[in-house]
């Protein structure tokens, strides 16, 4: 994964289905905080620089314009279904379809602005990208071989509950029984993913080191946009057992709510639509 593509895809999907004022100052520059990072992977400067910080801008109004409108849409829906107490597995299959839908529309948008800027670095700048992406790579490696198993268990249990009681409110302990169980059952895919993101970025050193091939822009479409394709058999395996156990786990809680458990969820999918609609409205196209 990119510079551009992953940090359009965390900064701006994911601080969009924050809350709070912080969260809405934050989004509002999220342009320049992508620049800020993009400069610790690579150094761009002159013109590119230019070209780059105004394809920035772009995405960020666009995402702003076009995207936030989904995501209210999609949490109008979902308030709807539990306003109803019709949500089952099936519609928890097709939200998180619907997310990785938008999270496909980002990388499709990001695509043409990689194809486009990636020809122009010099030698020493793909050098300097592709060390730097290694590197990140490699830090996250080291972390995963400095905790155990068990280690690594607690650490997503323990998020996990704090996750859960953000959403919730408060816990109760059969819910945290769920959940032990469930990250117990689940496949640990670490070392999978760490495979993946390995081969994934080694076929982008070998594209970036060609810039004038003629299929050049064909392979950069294919890695940013089908980059599942480096996924193992086992590992979308477990991907899929994964999300199916989720699902499972996730539609007993939803039927198990306590009153005051369903309010503060449906309060919190309120304050979440109301930051996007003061989004939205900030970013909207001006009217005459």
């Amino acid at each position: 994964m990119t510079t551009l593509q992953r940090f359009i895809i965390i900064v701006l999907t994911l601080s969009a289905l924050l809350t709070g004022c912080s969260t809405q100052f934050s989004y509002r520059f999220a342009d320049t905080y992508l620049e800020w990072q993009l400069g610790k992977y690579v150094d761009i400067s002159g013109q590119l620089e230019t070209d780059v910080d105004a394809a920035i801008d772009e995405l960020h109004m666009w995402h702003a314009r076009s995207e936030l409108p989904r995501y209210r849409d999609l949490l109008d829906q979902l308030l709807y279904d539990l306003d109803h107490g019709s949500i089952d597995a099936q519609q928890l299959f097709d939200y998180t379809d619907e997310m990785y839908g938008l999270w496909q529309d980002i990388r499709l948008r990001v695509t043409p602005y990689a194809q486009e800027f990636l020809p122009r670095l010099s030698t020493q700048q793909r050098t300097q990208l592709i060390t730097n992406l290694r590197e990140r790579l490699d830090e996250e490696r080291e972390e995963a071989q400095k905790m155990t198993a068990e280690e690594r268990f607690e650490r997503s249990f323990d998020r996990a509950l704090e996750r859960a009681d953000d959403w919730l409110g408060r816990v109760h302990q059969e819910q945290r029984r769920m959940i032990r169980r469930w990250l117990q059952e689940r496949d640990d895919s670490e070392a999978l993913w760490l495979e993946y993101q390995e081969m994934w970025l080694a076929r982008f050193a070998e594209v970036l080191a060609e810039p004038e091939a003629a299929n050049f822009a064909e392979k950069i479409d294919a890695l940013f946009t089908h980059p599942e394709q480096f996924r193992s058999v086992e590992l979308q395996a477990q991907n899929q057992a994964n999300r199916e156990l989720a699902v499972a786990v996730l539609i007993v809680i939803l039927q198990n709510l306590s009153p005051q458990q369903e309010q503060h969820l449906k309060n919190k999918l309120r304050e979440y639509r109301a930051t996007l609609t003061d989004l939205i409205n900030v970013y909207a196209i001006p009217t005459e």
